[in-house]
């Protein structure tokens, strides 16, 4: 598969659901090596806020990536700096394609006029975010349904 036939277009409302589908299938198998099952139920268990996954759709540049008709990565800037979401599929990953959702991103950003991208990125996410640039600003501790999970502060200047 070579990423460059994959189409990144718009997100819509009505891709809500897959969108909400790959987000549940990506930290399920992409970060079992990095989590733990408690801390990865408790992280999917975030997929029920309807009201946050709308928000998201509605209000932040978001972008699909779509494979015929399926949709196989996502991302989503948040506030014009903000990197909020940016999720590839298992089976799509190092193929350059979280390359050209984070460019697309960045372009983003950039033309809000934007002087730096900020993420939360998970442990699993951190060595792709450093080879692209962004620096450890800090460590976080988040709690889901009382379990501790930690993400990375991390910013890259555009």
């Amino acid at each position: 598969m070579n990423a460059y036939e994959i189409k990144i277009r718009p997100a819509k409302m009505d891709d809500m659901s897959k969108v909400q589908k790959l987000y549940v299938e990506t930290i399920q198998d992409s970060c079992k090596n990095d989590y733990s099952e408690s801390q990865i139920a408790a992280w999917i268990s975030t997929v029920v806020n309807e009201e946050r996954w709308r928000g998201a759709l509605t209000s932040e540049f978001f972008l699909v990536a779509e494979d015929e008709d399926k949709i196989i990565g996502f991302c989503a800037l948040e506030n014009g700096n903000y990197l909020d979401f940016m999720y590839v599929h298992h089976d799509y990953q190092r193929l350059g394609l979280a390359e050209r959702l984070l460019k697309a991103l960045e372009d983003e950003a950039s033309r809000l006029g934007a002087s730096e991208i900020i993420t939360d990125a998970s442990k699993t996410a951190k060595p792709f975010f450093e080879k692209k640039g962004f620096q450890y600003v800090k460590e976080n501790i988040k709690y889901i349904n009382g379990l501790e999970i930690t993400n990375y502060k991390m910013s890259k200047g555009i």
